[in-house]
């Protein structure tokens, strides 16, 4: 575990520090070490990926003083996916190789992942031809859980991962870097060069004076990048009359809703599966990020795994459906009445699906489309009652892009979440329930949320445990390891 781990941090941090004296050494370096990592340490690609995408920006921060603005880093930023495409690209190769030796069960799965990546890539194609950027920029998005799902599913399958113990470790490196954000946050920017990365990440923002009055008549004061992180508690204004004002935590990968996300997924994965100290430990955490969907996404998968192993039917998961019915229709009505940003991105990929129910092609709709977000007119979308194209809600941006294809993804990912639960009903296995649970609530904060899918720290992140947890199980089940 601990060489996979030095591993891990070994190809995050040497691309970036390789960059600052060539970009062609840095990436030849980081393919190359990609490869014989995953050729000889199979079993550790499942650390490398996500220590890759956890932990790269902390080293881009300390690199950044060699920069001069922001976009002189965003090629740092893509070392990562470089990372888990190279990984990728070389277990795929080796399940191809030995594809005879797999079970028919995996061997669906990965046919059926393959195809909704077939799909995606035929929009991505028609995507480049009318925005090339936003086209890359969603084909990573939307792709990324499925590679890492298949994956870590082979790689589960073929090696015993000590899955729990292995996100343990995680979890504390995170949280040590966490808390001392939390307990002294100048000393943690000081140490990460933090301050300087931050001021490069929001220059424009900082130029922009009709935000900085917007948010002025708000009662927001924006006199320093640390600004733009501090909000009404669970960033909602339901909880504005409070006067609660929290400064949300960052992390590692300096991003609040990716943070949120991951904490809250191994918060619940640790929870269920015999760790209830570790994931207690890291609450606090989750709380200073301030974000509801991710603290839902906790709470909501310890309760149904509670629920689960008390059960002996689809009683639990019929009522986790009904409940999440029943959350999503609440917070529509309450957000459409407030004028909620994220109702409105919802009702503009509607809006566009309608218009063209085949759907606009990546790249098209979407808050990374947008060049400078900061500029979009939301009183006049609030006015109109929705969008002019789909921003704020995953869902939303899938149904804008990928029109009536939606439910190739989305059906995929509950056809997991129904084999997870199926699988658990037999096996009892807690993480199997977590998988059921946590893909249905994740799913459903997508419709409200474009962090739920489109994050390296969301989705992707469910569906490598996911693809851990039935690779463990399918090598369980099978006749030769019995």
């Amino acid at each position: 575990m601990l060489r996979g781990f030095a591993i891990a941090f070994l190809l995050t941090g040497a691309p970036i520090a390789l960059h600052i004296a060539s970009q062609p050494v840095a990436l030849v370096f980081c393919i190359v070490a990609s490869i014989l990592a995953a050729r000889v340490f199979e079993q550790d690609v499942p650390v490398i990926v996500l220590v890759a995408n956890i932990f790269q920006n902390v080293f881009i921060s300390l690199a950044s003083v060699n920069y001069s603005s922001f976009s002189d880093i965003e090629l740092l930023k893509s070392y990562n996916f470089v990372t888990t495409i190279v990984c990728y690209a070389v277990v795929a190769y080796g399940y191809l190789r030995e594809a005879g030796a797999f079970s028919p069960f995996v061997t669906r799965m990965i046919l059926a992942s393959a195809g909704v990546l077939a799909i995606v890539g035929v929009y991505f194609i028609l995507g480049l031809a009318i925005n090339p950027r936003s086209a890359v920029i969603y084909l990573r998005n939307i792709s990324l859980p499925l590679f890492i799902f298949q994956s870590f599913l082979i790689v589960g399958v073929r090696h015993r991962i000590p899955l729990p113990q292995t996100l343990v470790v995680l979890l504390w490196l995170i949280m040590a870097c966490c808390y001392v954000e939390l307990l002294a946050n100048d000393a943690w920017l000081t140490l990460t060069n933090g301050f300087y990365y931050l001021d490069l990440f929001t220059e424009k923002r900082m130029l922009n004076v009709d935000e900085i009055r917007t948010a002025a008549q708000q009662g927001m004061v924006i006199t320093s990048p640390l600004d733009y992180g501090r909000t009404n508690l669970f960033n909602t204004s339901l909880t504005a009359d409070l006067g609660i004002q929290v400064q949300r935590l960052n992390g590692p990968n300096f991003n609040t809703i990716s943070l949120a996300y991951l904490l809250s997924i191994l918060i619940a994965f640790l929870a269920v599966n015999g760790f209830p100290l570790s994931a207690a430990l890291a609450m606090p955490l989750l709380l200073a990020t301030s974000a509801k969907g991710p603290l839902i996404l906790a709470v909501g998968c310890i309760g149904f795994v509670a629920a689960a192993k008390r059960a002996r039917s689809n009683a639990p998961i019929l009522a986790l459906g009904a409940a999440l019915a029943v959350y999503a229709i609440l917070v529509f009505i309450t957000g459409y009445g407030s004028g909620d940003y994220h109702v409105i991105g919802l009702l503009g990929g509607l809006n566009g699906f309608l218009k063209l129910p085949i759907g606009h092609t990546l790249g098209e709709g979407g808050n990374l489309s947008i060049e400078d977000f900061s500029k979009l007119d939301w009183s006049a979308f609030q006015s109109a009652g929705a969008s002019e194209v789909a921003v704020e809600s995953a869902f939303g941006v899938l149904l804008f892009q990928m029109g009536v294809c939606i439910v190739f993804v989305i059906g995929f990912y509950l056809w997991i979440a129904r084999c997870s639960w199926r699988l658990f009903l037999v096996v009892r296995a807690p993480a199997l329930a977590f998988a059921a649970g946590g893909l249905l609530i994740c799913l459903v904060n997508g419709l409200y949320q474009e962090e739920a899918y489109f994050v390296p720290l969301s989705l992707p992140v469910i569906m490598g445990l996911v693809a851990l947890t039935l690779g463990a199980t399918d090598r369980a089940l099978s006749p030769s390891s019995a």
